[in-house]
């Protein structure tokens, strides 16, 4: 008797092609899924310091001479809300003229005179300004701004009014080329922070991630007394390479003193010192200061004072400042 061969109805193909389908549905969702997480929320940096806590923790090397104290400090004011703003409060500079900080809000574009107890003073729009992360003060009344959408710095004089709007329509700019703009303002990947060296004449421009990066610019001394404009730019990507800076970069920051950088991490939750060649002298873990509740969840702005006091600010409207512990006798 010849063997009988199975009949297949497709009835029974369609359960078989029903799993496929569901299998390729869950498999490409995931694949979209897993790169909306890397790309935009980078969860890939969460797990990976999520991982580096979980290993048994080493020594940290001891401060080097000509460091801030770090260790020493303590968070005098935790998380204050800065009343009069909702949201986007951003970049953040210390006026060394005026003793007052400097703050900007990137949406919709304004420049604020903060005190040093974080209450708004002065408010000022900035026109035709976009996207607006960054500031540093250059001595004089003149401020940088970082403008993030279109990738440029811009120089302009701060308003002698206190209800004065700012335009910068005309004012002094120049672009680096960090990638196109459109991809900087999607993934807010581009200009995230500006730092100023009065004594050197050095700005620093500090890019957030996708990749990090760190520029220093000399010459805008140059420009503001004689009025002609020579830029002299350097890429230090080799300081973050070569450091365990953080997995981002949302502020940069110089001690006038000594020229030495600070370096601000939201990821990482911490802030890293930089001496003058590049090498890590010191640096302090924001959860674990006395008198913070949880760190500085979306820290956005970092501000030296000129008696080593830290004013730093979070999105969307939250005040710091971390002073050293008093001595004891």
């Amino acid at each position: 008797m010849k063997p009988v061969k199975p009949r297949y109805s497709l009835g029974f193909f369609l359960p078989h092609a029903l799993r496929w389908l569901v299998t390729g549905s869950l498999l490409v969702l995931l694949g979209i899924g897993v790169y909306i997480g890397i790309r935009f929320y980078h969860v890939d940096n969460q797990l990976y310091l999520w991982w580096a806590s979980m290993r048994p923790s080493q020594t940290a090397k001891a401060p080097q001479s000509g460091s801030l104290p770090l260790q020493t400090y303590w968070m005098e004011i935790d998380s204050r809300v800065v009343a009069g703003i909702d949201r986007n409060l951003s970049g953040l500079a210390f006026n060394t003229d005026t003793k007052q900080l400097i703050a900007v809000i990137n949406r919709p574009a304004t420049l604020l005179t903060m005190d040093l107890e974080g209450r708004i003073l002065h408010r000022h729009k900035l026109r035709h300004a976009s996207d607006v992360e960054g500031v540093a003060y250059l001595g004089n009344n003149r401020i940088a701004l970082a403008e993030e959408g279109r990738g440029r710095i811009v120089i302009a004089q701060l308003p002698k009014s206190a209800t004065a709007d700012l335009d910068l329509q005309d004012a002094t700019s120049f672009a680096l080329d960090l990638g196109s703009s459109k991809e900087m303002t999607r993934d807010n990947a581009g200009f995230e922070g500006l730092g100023y060296d009065q004594n050197h004449d050095q700005l620093y421009v500090a890019k957030e991630h996708s990749p990090r990066a760190l520029y220093r610019i000399g010459g805008l001394g140059d420009y503001l007394k004689t009025g002609h404009f020579t830029m002299r730019i350097e890429n230090l990507d080799h300081w973050l390479e070569d450091n365990d800076i953080g997995t981002d970069l949302s502020s940069v920051d110089v001690n006038v003193l000594n020229g030495h950088l600070l370096l601000l991490s939201d990821e990482s939750q911490r802030i890293v010192e930089l001496n003058q060649d590049g090498a890590v002298v010191n640096q302090v873990e924001l959860r674990s200061m006395p008198g913070s509740n949880d760190g500085v969840p979306q820290a956005e702005g970092l501000a030296l004072g000129p008696d080593g006091t830290l004013y730093m600010i979070s999105e969307p409207n939250l005040f710091y400042r971390l002073r050293p512990a008093p001595l004891t006798r």
